[in-house]
């Protein structure tokens, strides 16, 4: 209780900060909406407007500083180390870079074993992570 009591203390003025400024953007398109309706332009105010301070974003706001406040990776702390999946090496890669995936020295990760993440570092390479898509 007192751990979040003290997270959303925190949290608070930014969450503010983020109402205040989407209030005043609302604010400033009313008023462009109103000003170009009086003047009659048409090209100005056609379109529907909108807001964006509505609960959904600010529940959007208030679960992204939570997710910030609670994440796992600390700077200067150690790594968390996720579960990962192997997939196969695509046609682009040599054998070479794929017989470097050991976990412990003599056991091998077959493509579509659940594996860890910091089970592929090695001290004479980076760990590159490739985040990718096929959509």
């Amino acid at each position: 209780m007192g751990m979040d009591l003290l997270v959303t203390l925190q949290i608070l003025p930014g969450f503010f900060s983020n109402c205040v400024f989407l209030a005043l953007y609302d604010s400033m398109v009313l008023v462009k909406h109103i000003v170009s309706y009086l003047s009659c332009s048409t090209s100005a105010g056609s379109g529907e407007w909108r807001r964006m301070l509505t609960s959904a974003g600010l529940r959007s706001i208030w679960n992204s500083f939570l997710l910030d406040a609670y994440k796992q990776v600390k700077l200067g702390c150690e790594a968390p180390n996720s579960k990962v999946v192997k997939v196969p090496d695509g046609p682009q890669w040599n054998s070479n870079v794929s017989n470097m995936t050991n976990v412990l020295p003599g056991a091998r990760v077959r493509n579509g074993d659940e594996c860890h993440l910091l089970d592929f570092e090695s001290s004479d390479r980076p760990l590159v992570v490739n985040f990718g898509s096929v959509t």
